[in-house]
């Protein structure tokens, strides 16, 4: 089979729809509340600030307009507990200002299509179909550390989002799912989220496709990916993964491809070399 191409008339194979366990009960902090904020309480603010590698080197009037978002999120949309965990109001808060990051110069709108919010205590399996060169249909059982669904839920594992306060881990599960609500803002995710008026869509079509096929001759010679080679699965999970660098490991990014680098700082509107370096 051929590889896919970056485009945006490209879609994203669905993704599964599978029923998990879940619904533990709504948490306190997370009822659906349009046009509401949750005051985020300054211990627990202070404690995400310090630990979450994300956030080095943000000023403080960012910081200030994070926060803000966090609240927003938390209030948007239902959190739920799934299995037996407690999903306290820390880790809400948490998931919260890792999903705003990514739209902290884009606006919360572009986060609408998360309706829900389910947490479980680690990885989590999920049931699908993937089809074969030969056509064939086989049932898969996978173990995920995060999913986007289409109908609006974003379902994480608790365990994968705390490996995420080393630095050096290279995944961020909540910059990652969200990036793939971002992508799907016009309608598919496909590794082309809706440009900036004005923007070079043609330039972004040939780096991102020449950086994806690189990656994916990489991983055909045998030679070790220059990054996490999920990113070869298709566009989407190409975009995704980028963006994780992009918020984590900015300088790896820019390593294995410069000019993907200033494309995503451009749309994202965010530059976390230069902050880092502050």
């Amino acid at each position: 089979m051929g590889r896919d191409e970056i485009s945006d008339a490209t879609p994203r194979a669905g993704r599964p729809l599978s029923v998990l366990r879940w619904l533990a009960g709504l948490l306190p902090g997370g009822g659906a509340a349009n046009g509401r904020e949750i005051v985020v309480p300054e211990d627990l603010w202070r404690d995400v600030c310090r630990d979450q590698p994300e956030l080095v080197g943000l000023g403080d009037e960012a910081l200030r307009r994070l926060r803000q978002l966090a609240g927003r999120f938390l209030a948007g949309r239902p959190f739920y507990g799934g299995g037996e965990f407690r999903l306290d109001d820390a880790r809400q808060l948490r998931i919260a200002t890792l999903a705003a990051l990514p739209v902290l110069e884009l606006g919360l709108d572009w986060l609408d299509g998360i309706r829900s919010v389910v947490v479980y205590a680690d990885a989590f399996h999920v049931d699908h179909e993937e089809v074969d060169e030969d056509g064939v249909v086989h049932h898969v059982r996978d173990l995920r550390a995060g999913e986007a669904w289409e109908h609006g839920t974003l379902v994480l594992s608790w365990a994968d989002i705390e490996a995420g306060l080393d630095p050096g881990y290279a995944t961020s599960v909540v910059v990652h799912e969200v990036a793939h609500f971002i992508d799907g803002v016009n309608g598919a995710e496909n590794g082309f989220p809706p440009l900036p008026k004005g923007y070079d869509r043609a330039c972004w079509t040939r780096d991102f496709q020449a950086a994806f096929d690189r990656l994916n001759d990489e991983i055909d010679a045998a030679v070790e990916p220059s990054i996490d080679p999920y990113a070869a699965t298709n566009p989407a999970e190409f975009f995704a993964v980028l963006s994780e660098y992009f918020f984590r490991l900015p300088g790896e990014l820019r390593h294995f491809d410069a000019a993907l680098y200033r494309h995503l700082a451009a749309f994202y509107r965010q530059d976390p070399l230069a902050r880092q370096a502050a």
